[in-house]
């Protein structure tokens, strides 16, 4: 790695810390940063992932600051989009959409709409195998 370029690692780290922080204005401020941080060529999704941060995100899913709410889940889609879905939702990520689908703040119910839309299998999509008829 260059001195020069940031050690996104780190960064992520430091940021999934901050998003357990119990002052709200530090979780809306780390979120809303790893939400930024999606937009760079440079994210890894993997590396969010490794460090143990999906399951804080998805603890995020409750907060009562809804721009926090917000950011942790432009996080998700992002991670999603990026191919990502199964290790999200193998850590619940889906449980914990459901959970707020009914959101009272009509940004968050279309936010919501869209990671699910982006993990949900769609019918047409999942292969089902027959079972061996046993005679």
């Amino acid at each position: 790695m260059n001195r020069d370029e940031p050690d996104t690692g780190n960064l992520t780290h430091d940021l999934i810390c901050q998003l357990a922080d119990p002052a709200e204005r530090v979780r809306q401020a780390a979120a809303e940063a790893l939400a930024e941080s999606t937009w760079d060529d440079d994210w890894r999704p993997d590396e969010l992932i490794r460090q143990g941060g999906v399951p804080v995100l998805v603890e995020l899913l409750n907060d009562k600051n809804p721009h926090t709410v917000e950011s942790a889940i432009d996080v998700l889609i992002a991670a999603a989009a990026s191919g990502e879905e199964e290790a999200l939702i193998s850590a619940g990520v889906i449980a914990g959409l459901d959970a707020i689908r009914n959101h009272k703040n009509p940004l968050i119910r279309e936010k919501v709409q869209e990671a699910l839309w982006l993990l949900e299998p769609v019918v047409e999509d999942v292969v089902m195998a027959k079972p061996q008829d046993e005679y």
